[in-house]
């Protein structure tokens, strides 16, 4: 994990572009703090970022033991067994937060089987590793631009569906706040949940100075109301969603990847939310 570490520290200078767009996140976001926090954050984020990938590489082929094993403690659990027992599914939300692999290979290890939506990528070489580290701990997974049909069918068979939501994507979505300014946030969740009856649960894992992990899950998120104004509805999950990746974010911001583009919302879209709200 050293060597990773070191890549980590040494991709925080490498990568001058991304380093300048996280520390412009991280004014955003933190408006209140001096540069030379913010600084200090951006260079924690790489380093921790760098540990995460040995550990998600190092998942491959591991035993349920090892991979709990791995994870300290977890706060909020009954929040997921509790809606996981209504036999309707649920939908797990978090964001690019610690090692947010393991969180699925965790839950799987706990007896939790878990589908995962996620983006392919355009290297087919890496694209097949990445699948077959999931395999190898019963992670499935479903592509991102997948049906919603597709979508639906773990969360009929009563199973986690886990959505990464904390980046501005092609997807569809709405403009809700996210750290008090309007973020580009995909919707899909929400309607997932209205059309299923699943509750949305929000987690993240986090590495701690001892290399373990911990896990925080928070209050399940209810499906949108089925009667009455249902794009309001929409919006209203969307922005509780959002503002729960946000909560997960502030516990440990080092935790999070700040390089991602996540205002480029123009006038247009700041018009937009203000003209919606």
């Amino acid at each position: 994990m050293k060597v990773f570490s070191a890549l980590g520290r040494a991709a925080s200078h490498v990568f001058q572009t991304d380093r300048r767009k996280a520390m412009e996140n991280l004014s955003i976001a933190f408006p209140e703090t001096a540069p030379m926090l913010r600084a200090a954050i951006t260079r924690a984020m790489y380093i921790t970022l760098g540990e995460n990938i040995y550990e998600f590489f190092n998942l491959e082929g591991s035993s349920r033991g090892r991979i709990k094993g791995l994870v300290d403690t977890i706060e909020g659990e009954p929040f997921l067994r509790d809606a996981f027992n209504e036999g309707k599914g649920v939908i797990a939300i978090t964001g690019h937060i610690g090692c947010w692999e393991l969180l699925g290979a965790h839950l799987v290890s706990r007896g939790y089987p878990v589908t995962v939506v996620a983006r392919s990528l355009q290297e087919r070489k890496w694209q097949k590793r990445i699948q077959a580290i999931r395999s190898s701990v019963g992670v499935a997974s479903i592509d991102r631009d997948s049906s919603a049909r597709e979508m639906l069918k773990p969360l009929r068979r009563g199973e986690i569906l886990g959505v990464l939501m904390d980046q501005k994507t092609r997807v569809s979505g709405l403009f809700v706040p996210f750290f008090n300014k309007p973020a580009h946030t995909p919707s899909g969740v929400a309607k997932l949940s209205a059309i299923s009856g699943a509750k949305i649960v929000p987690m993240a894992i986090y590495m701690d100075s001892n290399s373990k992990h911990l896990i925080r899950i928070l209050e399940p998120i209810s499906p949108p109301p089925r009667r009455g104004d249902r794009e309001k509805g929409i919006r209203n999950v969307t922005s509780a969603c959002s503002q729960a990746i946000e909560k997960l974010i502030r516990y440990d911001p080092k935790q999070w990847i700040w390089w991602h583009d996540r205002w480029s919302a123009t006038e247009r879209a700041e018009l937009d939310y203000a003209v919606q709200n």
